[in-house]
């Protein structure tokens, strides 16, 4: 037998797949072969597998072609596993145990092997499009007031809701190898009913995302124009993967105060990955709240370590739905004037047994507009100093595609400046009080399509303080939240 044929037919094998990574097992495979056929060639010389014949011994030799083919192999028609096959039965033929071994092996190779088509040459610029629309139904238990509850003829009213909470659409892409861009526009509430009864139906669509991102390497890159300016990880969450209905309650408390649209503002960040791209940095300055055109700029940075999988998208990612292996942890700051935002946060994404995995996200916050009751600022009555909990942990069970879930969130308002919440020495504590809320939920969500379509139910225990029926005394009362969410995504 020709000693090249069965190295031929390795190469053939793993070149066709385009897998360069393979290159050294099969050098090691055909050294294994030419060995074997050193031994036993006078046993194969004869006949030889028609499917072969073909190959030249030696340079510029001419072709052999037996004057009995036996077992042609037809090489324009047949796969390589069928070609293998086929040499696999004209060797066993020959009983040649070795040979027939190492034939084996390259047929495992071969079937352990994702072949994949070559990918098309990149072509620059290059762009995408996405739409995401989520519909809601909600009821909404009545916030009543103190004497409403001590009337007996009073019946506490469920409030509806049907409405299309986000309706975005997305475009992104590449305008060289290096530098992408990002735009996003959104349409919110449109249907939503109104305090006053009226519906809200002229909604218009407006910018929510408008970023280009260069990177110089792995360590260093920028991202300039409106973009997410978030500190801690619920914040800095892409809306089409959450795990619940909807961000925290209370993960956006700052952006009002410093003329952010849902935490997005305008200015640069530069961010990179170090430590074997397992710390990611983020850094930048913004444009923040305006007094005037001599008002300070905002400054934020973040950083995340991620123990398990590397997690290098802009937006981080609120379940994996059992794809990945996250241990991450993060910490931010954020500041303008003497306003002042700091955020801890640690997320989980495992899978745990053959059931499915679990998701857990925490964050812990603090938030601070500053100044004295002396001298205040632009930011003091604005954000009370507070801290803010967040809560999440989900287990899907794969195979239902079903992912029950819980949530807990709290905001603790303890204003020390008095002027922070409108209070005196006497009504500080009550003024506090009555900023301070916390809310429980349990959901369930079923993916038809993981985040590309899916149904989300979620019943919240939203708990509030009010004014009690005695002056200056406030008291914790609940109300109920049901909310249906449909979603279809794709980008």
């Amino acid at each position: 037998m020709n000693r090249l044929s069965i190295v031929v037919v390795a190469v053939l094998a793993f070149a066709s797949a385009g897998v360069a990574q393979e290159l050294s097992r099969i050098a090691e495979i055909a050294a294994r072969v030419d060995s074997t056929l050193q031994r036993l060639a006078p046993r194969t010389e004869a006949p030889r597998p028609a499917g072969l014949a073909s190959v030249r011994t030696e340079p510029g030799a001419p072709a052999r072609v037996p004057e009995k083919p036996v077992s042609p192999v037809p090489a324009t028609s047949m796969s390589i596993e069928e070609r293998l096959a086929a040499l696999e039965a004209t060797l066993s033929a020959s009983s040649s145990r070795e040979l027939l071994e190492i034939i084996g092996e390259l047929k495992r190779a071969v079937d352990e092997l994702r072949i994949k088509p070559a990918s098309p040459a990149e072509v620059y610029p290059m762009m995408k499009v996405g739409l995401l629309s989520q519909f809601q139904a909600q009821a909404l238990q009545e916030q009543t007031t103190a004497q409403q509850d001590n009337d007996a003829s009073y019946s506490r009213h469920w409030q509806r809701q049907l409405y299309i909470r986000r309706l975005r659409v997305l475009v992104g892409g590449n305008l060289t190898k290096n530098t992408s861009f990002f735009f996003e526009s959104d349409a919110t509430n449109i249907g939503r009913v109104g305090t006053n009864g009226s519906k809200t139906n002229g909604v218009s669509m407006y910018v929510q995302d408008a970023q280009i991102q260069h990177t110089f390497m792995p360590e260093l890159s920028f991202v300039a124009g409106l973009h997410l300016v978030g500190i801690s990880r619920n914040g800095l969450q892409g809306a089409t993967t959450l795990m619940g209905i909807n961000y925290g309650t209370y993960q956006f408390i700052s952006s009002t105060p410093l003329d952010n649209s849902v935490g997005r503002d305008l200015g640069v960040t530069a961010r990179g990955f170090l430590a074997d791209e397992r710390l990611e940095y983020r850094a930048g300055v913004y444009s923040g709240r305006n007094v005037n055109q001599y008002s300070p700029l905002r400054g934020a940075a973040r950083l995340q370590y991620c123990f398990l999988d590397r997690e290098k998208g802009f937006f981080y990612t609120g379940t994996t739905l059992g794809k990945g292996r996250m241990v991450n942890v993060g910490a931010g700051v954020d500041m303008q004037g003497t306003f002042r935002g700091y955020s801890a946060d640690a997320f989980v994404d495992l899978p745990v047994s053959e059931l499915g995995s679990i998701t857990v996200s925490a964050s812990v916050g603090a938030l601070n507009g500053g100044g004295s009751d002396v001298d205040s600022s632009a930011f003091t009555g604005l954000v009370p100093q507070q801290s803010i909990v967040f809560f999440e942990a989900g287990f899907l069970f794969k195979d239902l595609n079903l992912q029950p879930y819980l949530k807990y969130e709290s905001q603790s308002v303890r204003a020390s400046v008095m002027k922070q919440v409108g209070a005196t020495a006497a009504t500080l504590d009550y003024q506090n009080m009555l900023r301070s809320g916390d809310r429980f939920g349990l959901g369930v969500n079923y993916f038809l399509n993981a985040h590309g379509a899916n149904v989300k139910f979620l019943y919240e225990i939203v708990g509030r303080h009010r004014a009690s029926r005695t002056a200056g005394v406030a008291e914790r009362v609940t109300n109920g939240e049901a909310t249906l969410q449909v979603q279809f995504f794709t980008y």
